[in-house]
C-alpha cells in the first residue's frame, strides 16, 4: 500500500476523476495485507501518507480530507503500531513549521483523533513522548502576520478543544491534571 500512496497524484482534478478507482484500490490493498506484518505494514503506509501530505502544494479540497480520513481509519484497528511509532509519525508532520498548510493540520487532526493519541499517551507513563509533542508544538509560530485567519482559528480549535481540552469528560487529551503535574515545567514552557 505504501508504494500506491506514494505514487498518488496531488493534482485535485485528476484525484477527483480517479477517486472511485483510488478508493477501491486502497480498500483492496488494506484487506490483502499479510497478517504477520500488520504493524510494519501500517507504519510504512502511514509514513507514505505523511510523505504525501508534506509533498502536497495544491489547494486542499474536501476529497483530500476524505482520503486522509479513510486511509487513517483503515489503520486504527488492532494490532496498532507502537505508541512510539505513532508519536514519531505524528511529529513528522508537526516538525514541519508550515503552520499555514491546511492539509498538514487536517492530517494531524485525523491522526490524533483516529488513533486516540491523547488517551493512549495519558493512560501509559509516556512523559518522553508527550514531551516530544510539546517540543514540536513550541516550534510553531501561531501569530505570524502571513497566517490565514481561518487557519489560526482551526489551530486554536485543535489545540484548545482537542489536544488540550478543558472538558473533564474528554479522555483524548494531554492536559490531565496528573500529567500536567508530572510535566509542569514542560507545559509552562509551551504556554509561554
Amino acid at each position: 500500500m505504501e508504494e500506491y500512496i506514494r505514487q498518488l497524484t496531488h493534482d485535485n482534478k485528476q484525484l477527483q476523476n480517479d477517486w472511485s478507482n483510488i478508493f477501491e484500490k486502497l480498500h483492496k490493498l488494506s484487506i490483502s495485507s499479510p497478517e504477520i506484518d500488520q504493524r510494519i505494514f501500517k507504519v510504512k503506509s502511514l509514513d507514505a501518507l505523511v510523505d504525501y501530505v508534506l509533498a502536497d502544494t495544491e489547494v486542499v479540497v474536501q476529497l483530500k480530507e476524505t482520503f486522509l480520513e479513510i486511509t487513517i481509519q483503515k489503520f486504527t484497528n488492532d494490532p496498532l503500531p507502537s505508541l512510539d511509532e505513532l508519536v514519531r509519525i505524528f511529529c513528522r508532520v508537526l516538525e514541519v513549521p508550515n503552520t499555514n498548510n491546511l492539509l498538514n493540520l487536517t492530517f494531524l487532526e485525523k491522526f490524533y483523533y483516529g488513533f486516540r493519541l491523547g488517551e493512549r499517551l495519558s493512560s501509559l507513563p509516556s512523559v518522553d513522548l508527550i514531551d516530544l509533542i510539546l517540543i514540536c508544538l513550541q516550534k510553531h509560530e501561531y501569530l505570524n502576520e502571513n497566517f490565514n485567519g481561518q487557519m489560526q482559528e482551526k489551530w486554536c480549535n485543535f489545540l484548545s478543544r482537542g489536544i488540550f481540552s478543558p472538558l473533564n469528560s474528554d479522555k483524548n487529551k494531554l492536559n490531565y491534571e496528573q500529567t500536567m503535574i508530572k510535566m509542569r515545567s514542560h507545559f509552562q514552557q509551551l504556554y509561554r
